[in-house]
């Protein structure tokens, strides 16, 4: 084998160490799932102004729940790395870019911003599609995406009171998908 050819191979090993440590980050989606079912509450029990406003704050429960939730998993998203910590936070990161975009929204065309929401929160998880070559995480942006366009295609609407179960609907199979993929690692 050739030098690189040993380098790829020891970085695919510590792919494969990180899913592991991490359990694929699973409490990550359950988290997320719970947020997008306490949206849907949230739009029943007030207008839609003030329910954007109060999920924009919900979402500040999401990290510490799916690091609760991995735990519970047996994971431990604070893993470290090497090789692969820096981009696992830069992935991370990347959600604080969509804020402008979302609170555009919200003060533009409230209705919209579940969908907004689904779309980019969705969208977040596609690098964990490639960093724990999980289908799960694959399946997730995309099914929710084109699921979410085409119901508001459809309709004609944003369907905000919609589209919090309809993501909800995408993150529970992703999770069935996720904790399935874990079942499957190889242990050490």
């Amino acid at each position: 084998m050739t030098t690189p050819d040993l380098a790829l191979l020891e970085f695919e090993r510590e792919r494969e160490r990180v899913s592991r440590l991490t359990k694929k980050g699973v409490g990550m989606p359950m988290a997320g799932f719970l947020f997008w079912l306490a949206y849907a509450v949230l739009l029943r029990l007030f207008p839609i102004e003030e329910a954007v406003l109060y999920s924009f704050f919900a979402t500040g429960m999401v990290f510490p729940l799916g690091i609760l939730f991995t735990r519970l998993a047996g994971g431990d998203l604070f893993a470290k790395s090497p090789s692969l910590s820096g981009l696992g936070i830069q992935l991370a990161a990347l959600q604080i870019f969509f804020w402008p975009v979302l609170i555009l929204v919200w003060n533009v065309a409230p209705a919209w911003s579940p969908f907004a929401m689904a779309v980019l929160f969705g969208s977040h998880f596609l690098p964990y599609w490639w960093l724990y070559r999980s289908a799960g995480y694959g399946m997730l942006p995309i099914i929710n995406t084109v699921s979410l366009v085409a119901l508001v295609m459809i309709t004609g609407s944003p369907l905000p009171e919609i589209v919090p179960l309809v993501t909800a609907g995408a993150y529970a199979i992703a999770i069935a998908m996720v904790a399935r993929e874990n079942r499957l690692l190889p242990q050490e």
